[in-house]
């Protein structure tokens, strides 16, 4: 688990309960329907969010209309934070794959709240090194491995968020977002047929059961130990 620190992104807020307090009173809660979009590819970055329930993509669209999907955020993670301190603009779209709640802060919100809250700064700091490292390995997984590893490596990001002890690694845990095969070919650089075979074939290694729309990782421990190989 040690090696995979970096998936680990819990809620923003654990063990901060003033300023999550402080951060909901000055932001505006936001309902959203699935696939509603949150901003796009050059809004300003004046604001960032935190969200309560559901997941969101984050991605890119390239001049040839092929969607390059970048993060998942989900449920306790705070996003649109690279943009906000300076407003620059955004380089990334965000849109709800689940319905979702949020919170919005605009710009000099958060930097009051980071200015009375300096527990924040260092919370803001470790989660953008987090994601900063989780990128350099999505390159380095796009130049070394095989696309059955990646999406391994993909299933096993997605249920990060309840492996919380060694103990939980050796039981079976659902995926809890439900992504489409074109969605998580975007997500691997790969296709959705290369993906289909993929899954097809985790599954007759046992790694994992496909029922309906749901994948279940069935042993994480052996999934870690595949993956780190």
């Amino acid at each position: 688990m040690e090696t995979h620190w970096h998936l680990y992104e819990k809620d923003f807020f654990l063990d901060l309960p003033v300023e999550k307090e402080k951060f909901l009173s000055l932001s505006t809660r936001r309902s959203l329907k699935k696939n509603e979009f949150i901003f796009y590819e050059e809004d300003p970055g004046e604001s960032c969010f935190y969200l309560e329930t559901g997941s969101v993509k984050i991605f890119r669209v390239t001049a040839l209309g092929k969607e390059s999907i970048f993060f998942v955020r989900k449920t306790g993670e705070i996003f649109g934070l690279a943009e906000v301190i300076d407003a620059k603009k955004r380089k990334c779209n965000a849109q709800a794959l689940t319905p979702c709640i949020l919170y919005e802060i605009n710009k000099n919100n958060f930097e009051f709240l980071l200015s009375q809250h300096h527990s924040l700064d260092r919370k803001v700091i470790k989660v953008l090194g987090r994601r900063l490292r989780y990128l350099g390995e999505q390159i380095e997984n796009l130049m070394a491995s095989d696309v059955t590893t990646r999406m391994l490596k993909l299933l096993f990001y997605l249920c990060c968020h309840s492996l919380i002890d060694r103990a939980s690694l050796n039981k079976p845990i659902k995926v809890p977002i439900n992504l489409t095969q074109e969605q998580m070919a975007s997500l691997t650089g790969s296709c959705q047929q290369t993906v289909s075979e993929s899954l097809k074939q985790l599954q007759q290694d046992g790694l994992i059961q496909i029922s309906k729309k749901e994948i279940i990782l069935l042993n994480p421990l052996q999934i870690i130990d595949k993956i780190d190989q």
